[in-house]
Parts: structure tokens; sequence; C-alpha cells
């Protein structure tokens, strides 16, 4: 028997994940490790930066990179925000890059969310919330939702949280 679409939508969210308004979550996003010789490339970001440049993920090659799918108004992201700013402590000296991707429609509120939550890393946003480029190219059904790419720009994880990202980071990236 399946479970009526409202408890489904009910569960999703307190799971922690948020997904846009109207969409019926299908299968749960879970955290898939590609083997090494199915690793896809990542799709291209060139999205604007917080900064108002042009930012362009291929200028990161040569380094592990972690994207992070996030917006200003998500709580779970929001929540996750002090383990990433530890995991950049941690790895960024060792070679880890972090871009945030935000799915905001504000300027304003995705800038002070930024500042508010201490974020030193990438930050880029075309401001269309859930029809972003980078949301669509990467398929994003949920966020926060997470992508680990090997310095060659291919695939390695995705959808890390908590201790599990620092746990598959440092596998690639040892502390030591």
């Amino acid at each position: 028997m399946r479970a009526p679409v409202f408890f489904l939508l009910i569960a999703g969210l307190w799971m922690g994940g948020q997904r846009p308004a109207g969409r019926v979550p299908g299968a749960e996003q879970t955290v898939a490790e590609e083997p090494a010789a199915k690793r896809r490339r990542a799709p291209k970001i060139d999205l604007p930066a917080a900064d108002g440049s042009r930012f362009q993920l291929s200028r990161l090659r040569g380094k592990y990179v972690l994207i992070d799918f996030w917006a200003s108004w998500c709580g779970p992201c929001r929540a996750e925000s002090p383990n990433l700013r530890k995991m950049y402590g941690q790895f960024h000296s060792r070679g880890l890059e972090m871009v945030s991707v935000s799915l905001d429609d504000s300027r304003a509120r995705w800038h002070q969310a930024i500042a508010a939550d201490e974020l030193t890393w990438y930050h880029v946003s075309d401001l269309r919330g859930w029809q972003s480029a980078a949301v669509r190219a990467y398929r994003v059904r949920a966020i926060p939702y997470s992508v680990l790419l090997d310095p060659e720009g291919r695939v390695l994880a995705t959808n890390l949280r908590g201790r599990a990202l620092g746990q598959k980071i440092s596998e690639y990236i040892p502390l030591d």
C-alpha cells in the first residue's frame, strides 16, 4: 500500500531536506560514491559570484572541490554551516576548495546569510532559486546537497553532511 503524498512531503521535510514547492519527493537522495572507473565529469558552473565577478568551476581544476547547494531560507542548510566552516578550516590548506551555490532569489538575504554564518569560501548564485542553471545541471532535488570532486573535476561522492563529510574528505586528503 502506498503512503499518502502528504505523508511523503512531511516525512521529507522532517528528515531535514528542503524541496521546491509543489514537488512530490520520489526516492530519497542517498550518499553515493562513484567507482573510479565510472566517475563522471562534473557539469560546468559559470555563475555570478557574491562579489559581482564571474566564477567558473574549471579554474579550481587541480584541487579537490566540495560543491555545497544551499539557501539562506533553508534551516538544515544553515545548521550545516558550522560543519562546513570546520571542514574548510581543516582541509583548505591541504588542497580543498569549497563552492557554495545558493538557491536564493534575494541578493540581500543571500549576502546576509554568508556574513552571519561566516562563510569565507567561494559563493555563487544566479538568483533563480530552483531554476538555477547549476541546480538543473547537477539535478539537485533537495537541499542541502553536496558534491565532492577530484582534482580532475570528476564526481567522487554526493550528498555528504556532518561527520560523513569529514570522513570522506579525509579519505582523499589525509590530516596526517
